[in-house]
C-alpha cells in the first residue's frame, strides 16, 4: 500500500532499494549537509535522521504529484522494475543514478534460460532509462557491478554458507578456477553517494569490478575462513562434483545451482575499473569478507 507523503519545495534525493546492503551503506555514508533523503521500502522502517519513509514497492510506488521537489534518484535495486515505474512518471530530475549489473554480458550466453532472460531484461531496462532521461534532460549514471558481497547477506556466497555450516565438507569442482572480483557493497555505495554530490552531473555506463582478481575456489576459502570456519573446501573431479549436485538436488537438500552457474565456474568473469577509476574517483578494497561486525566498523572508519 502506498504511503502518501505532503509535497515540498526543499531539493530532496529518491533512493529505491536503501534496505538492501548498498543501501544500508549509502545510509552510512549519509552527511549532515546532503539533501534530504526520501527512502522508498516494501516494508515499513525505523526512524533514521535525514530520511523520511514512504512504505511501497516497485513498479507500484510514488507517483509525481506525491513527491517533493526531486533533484536527483538514486535506484539500488532492480533495475528492470525500477525502469518501468520511472517510464510512468514525469520526473525530470538533474542525474539518476542506477546499479545495473555485470550479468548483462557475462549471462548473454548462458546455458541457463532464466539467466539468458534476466540479462536480455537488464539491457531492456538500461535502454528504456537512457531513452526515458535523454528525452526529460536528465543525466544517467548506470553502474554495472560484479558480485557483490558484504554490508549483510548476498544471494550467491551467502548461500554457500549456509551449506557449508550444514554440511562442515563444502565439494567443489576442480574445474573452479574461473577469476572473480566481487565488489564490497560500501565501494558501490561510495560511488553512488559522490556521484549524487559531484558539482556537475556524471554520464555514461561504469564497470565496477572489486579490486582484486582471484579464483572462485580461493574466494569461497576465504569466505568460509570467516563465516563458517569449521566448514572446508573439498576438491573432486567434475564429474563426481555434478553426480553428488544432481543428487543432493534431487533429495532436496540444495536449490539454485542452475546451469549457468555451474557452467562458469571455470569462466574468468572480468571487468575493467580503469574507466571507472579515472572519471568517478573510483578506488575499491582487496577482497576481505570480514565479519558483520567489522563491517560496521569499516562502514565507520570510511564514511568519517
Amino acid at each position: 500500500m502506498l504511503t502518501r507523503m505532503p509535497a515540498s519545495h526543499t531539493p530532496t534525493w529518491l533512493c529505491f532499494g536503501l534496505s538492501g546492503p548498498v543501501g544500508r551503506a549509502l545510509l552510512q555514508r549519509r552527511l549532515p549537509g546532503d539533501p534530504p533523503l526520501l527512502g522508498v521500502s516494501r516494508q515499513a522502517c525505523g526512524h533514521t535522521d535525514g530520511v523520511r519513509w514512504i512504505q511501497a514497492c516497485l513498479p507500484e510506488s510514488p507517483v509525481s504529484a506525491d513527491l517533493p521537489a526531486v533533484v536527483a534518484i538514486a535506484s539500488l535495486g532492480p533495475l528492470d522494475q525500477f525502469a518501468q515505474w520511472f517510464a510512468a512518471q514525469q520526473l525530470a530530475p538533474q542525474r539518476v543514478v542506477a546499479l545495473s549489473s555485470t550479468s548483462v554480458v557475462s549471462k548473454q550466453a548462458s546455458p541457463d534460460p532464466a539467466e539468458r532472460d534476466l540479462a536480455a531484461r537488464l539491457l531492456a531496462a538500461e535502454q528504456r532509462l537512457q531513452r526515458d532521461c535523454d528525452a526529460r534532460g536528465s543525466a544517467l549514471l548506470l553502474l554495472r557491478p560484479t558480485l557483490i558481497y558484504g554490508n549483510g547477506p548476498d544471494r550467491s556466497l551467502s548461500r554457500v554458507v549456509a551449506l557449508a555450516r550444514r554440511w562442515r565438507l563444502l565439494p567443489l569442482s576442480r574445474r573452479a578456477r574461473g577469476l572473480r572480483m566481487p565488489v564490497h557493497a560500501d565501494d558501490l555505495a561510495a560511488v553512488v553517494i559522490d556521484s549524487l554530490r559531484a558539482a556537475e552531473p556524471r554520464r555514461g555506463v561504469y564497470a565496477l569490478p572489486g579490486g582484486e582478481t582471484l579464483a572462485f575456489v580461493e574466494m569461497l576459502r576465504r569466505t568460509l575462513a570467516v563465516s563458517a570456519p569449521q566448514a572446508r573446501v573439498v576438491e573432486v573431479p567434475d564429474v563426481a562434483f555434478r553426480l553428488a549436485l544432481a543428487i543432493a538436488r534431487r533429495l532436496g537438500l540444495i536449490a539454485g545451482a542452475t546451469a549457468g552457474m555451474l557452467s562458469r565456474l571455470d569462466q574468468d568473469l572480468l571487468a575493467d575499473a580503469s574507466a571507472a577509476r579515472r572519471d568517478l574517483g573510483y578506488a575499491p578494497r582487496p577482497f576481505h569478507p570480514w565479519s558483520e561486525k567489522q563491517d560496521v566498523a569499516y562502514r565507520g572508519d570510511s564514511a568519517a
